[in-house]
């Protein structure tokens, strides 16, 4: 087991022992747990009310007011759900374990599987319309598709490289992560995919393509980089970009460089998520970042997948059931969630 790897597993111990320092605390309206159950991975704001989360045993919930409330939808799977992507407020797919794909074309009401290809694990979806759409995961596995997923294209890297995220700027522009420090450039529309040094050797989950010019990946031990150059460098922001054995880590290092799983920049805010209740704020666009502080029940819990819109509102989800609606230092936790059938198509 390598260092990093170790690291991450080892985590949830030392968890038991210490308690994270937090900055700054953030205000909420209600700190009522969700009637989710499920560890939900990912999550998809359309506009801010629509929204969509995901998660263990082919949990998909959608909510239609914010995440005051969430609807249990019907999926035709139950396979772990890592990531979704919406190209507007009908169309939409997941993707999970052992190739799983899912898709709707009327808002959720009706939940179909497309055929991937691989029996590989999917770990991030992405969509740039609603025809075009990529898909990565384990073993270096991407998929392509340009007809809705009807069919998808085979562009795996043919090496053994887990691609954790993928997200695009523009059509032509977008940036892929993964273990060991991956990252991956297109500015050809995926044509060609060409390896950028990362600073680091520690894997990276998560990516935001924010320009041509300017992107941030985020990992393990903490780690936010930033390339404000296509990619020709990345800086170290927070964390530590070196690797160094787990039998020298102090527990307090550990506890405030948490992994870090998800990143989203828009309209001048910024949220990264991760472990431990783990939630950055930036309120200038991912200059600087400010750990935040949830509620005293989720302070322990891991934050998987979030969702941003150009407005600066977002979603974020995480460990059974956590979900909860974001807009800067503000936050606001989920009223309920139902669990009765899937609504009719919204008009």
């Amino acid at each position: 087991m390598s260092a990093a790897t170790a690291r991450r597993w080892f985590l949830p111990l030392l968890l038991a022992l210490s308690f994270l320092a937090i900055e700054a605390p953030l205000g909420s309206e209600s700190s009522m747990r969700s009637q989710i159950v499920e560890d939900l991975y990912d999550a998809e704001l359309v506009d801010p009310d629509d929204g969509w989360a995901v998660g263990a045993f082919g949990a998909v919930y959608r909510t239609s007011d914010g995440g005051r409330h969430w609807q249990m939808q019907r999926a035709p799977t139950t396979q772990n759900l890592f990531g979704v992507s919406f190209s507007d407020v009908r169309n939409g797919w997941a993707v999970g374990r052992s190739g799983t794909i899912i898709h709707t074309a009327d808002g959720g009401a009706h939940w179909t599987a497309q055929t991937s290809g691989t029996a590989k694990h999917l770990f991030k979806v992405c969509f740039l319309d609603s025809r075009e759409g990529w898909a990565v995961g384990d073993w270096g596995v991407v998929l392509q598709t340009v007809d809705g997923g009807a069919s998808w294209r085979d562009r795996s890297l043919g090496e053994d490289e887990i691609v954790y995220a993928i997200d695009f700027s523009d059509r032509s522009t977008g940036w892929m992560v993964g273990e060991l420090g991956s990252i991956r450039h297109t500015v050809d529309g995926g044509e060609t995919w060409v390896k950028q040094p990362a600073a680091t050797r520690k894997t990276l989950f998560g990516v935001a393509a924010v320009s041509r010019e300017t992107a941030w990946a985020v990992g393990i031990d903490g780690l936010v980089l930033r390339t404000k150059d296509g990619g020709a460098t990345w800086q170290v922001q927070r964390g530590d970009g070196r690797t160094a054995s787990f039998e020298n880590l102090e527990p307090a290092e550990a506890l405030n460089n948490p992994g870090l799983y998800d990143v989203k920049i828009r309209g001048g805010k910024g949220y990264v998520v991760g472990d431990v209740g783990n939630l950055l704020v930036s309120e200038d666009a991912g200059e600087t970042w400010t750990r935040v502080l949830l509620p005293a029940e989720w302070q322990l819990s891991w934050i998987r997948g979030l969702s941003l819109l150009p407005s600066g509102a977002g979603m974020v989800v995480g460990a059974s059931g956590l979900t909860f609606a974001v807009n800067g230092h503000e936050m606001r936790f989920s009223q309920d969630a139902a669990t009765s059938p899937p609504e009719a198509p919204r008009r």
